[in-house]
């Protein structure tokens, strides 16, 4: 795949972009894209060692006048850090224009019946009370033209068996998306999701190629995403070039729903 070509498209020049789950895959990914389109972008993530890893790679990178990066170790589940990180974002970038809320994480594999509470709490904390409490502390600053683009998955639309908690986690996010879209749509604020099919993060590559070989295997398209080709869906959500789409869930999944699956 031939790597992405940025040139000198800056269509993020002067704007702030808050970005979580920004130390690796999906995040990562988008960090450096919208970095490279001109974005000062304030990552988090909770993993140091991920967050070492994007700090070094935007460094290595050239700015363009005036633009700046931020890299800050958040617990997305906790509404505190959350709240110290976006007022901190805001005090040292005067703005926040846009907000891409990627950090997430899977379930153990079983059937729903063997689910406990522990579970329960685990996947709703890291994917939709993660997502609420990014969204909550990042609309009160936002403004005509704003926008969020969530990270969902697959999952959250069509429920995956095995993943009982996953799927309703993701489309609890679905939901939230559409809701917030409905009501700050007045403002000029869109906010939208993003719902990945099979993508090569760590974290799923972490499985072995062996996992992931059923989903590729069911995807029209016969592969796996990158994860820029999520990163180039939510920087277009993100851009002045999705204006009037706003409460949507876009599918980045190389045709799998088209299967049925």
């Amino acid at each position: 795949m031939a790597a992405p070509s940025t040139g000198s498209w800056l269509p993020f020049l002067g704007q702030v972009v808050a970005l979580t789950g920004g130390g690796s895959g999906i995040g990562l990914a988008t960090a450096l894209l919208l970095f490279d389109r001109g974005a000062t972008v304030a990552v988090c993530d909770y993993n140091k060692d991920a967050l070492a890893t994007a700090t070094k790679k935007l460094e290595e990178k050239t700015p363009q006048p005036g633009q700046q990066f931020s890299a800050s170790l958040v617990d997305v589940s906790k509404p505190a850090e959350i709240d110290d990180w976006i007022q901190a974002t805001v005090k040292k970038f005067g703005r926040l224009d846009h907000a891409t809320n990627i950090a997430g994480g899977g379930d153990r594999i079983c059937n729903l019946a063997e689910r406990t509470d522990t579970d329960f709490n685990h996947v709703i904390d890291i994917n939709l009370r993660g997502c609420f409490n990014c969204m909550r502390a990042q609309l009160p600053h936002m403004r005509q033209g704003s926008s969020i683009a969530n990270v969902s998955s697959l999952s959250g639309v069509i429920g995956t068996p095995g993943v009982s908690l996953y799927s309703a986690a993701k489309g609890g996010i679905n939901s939230l998306t559409a809701a917030a879209a409905r009501e700050y749509g007045p403002q000029g604020i869109r906010v939208n999701a993003v719902a990945p099919g099979t993508v090569l993060t760590p974290a799923l590559l972490s499985g072995g190629i062996s996992y992931l070989k059923p989903s590729i295997d069911a995807t029209p398209m016969g592969r796996a995403a990158e994860p820029i080709e999520i990163a180039k869906v939510i920087a277009f959500l993100l851009s002045e070039e999705a204006s009037f789409v706003s409460g949507t869930v876009i599918r980045v999944d190389g045709g799998l729903q088209a299967m049925g699956h």
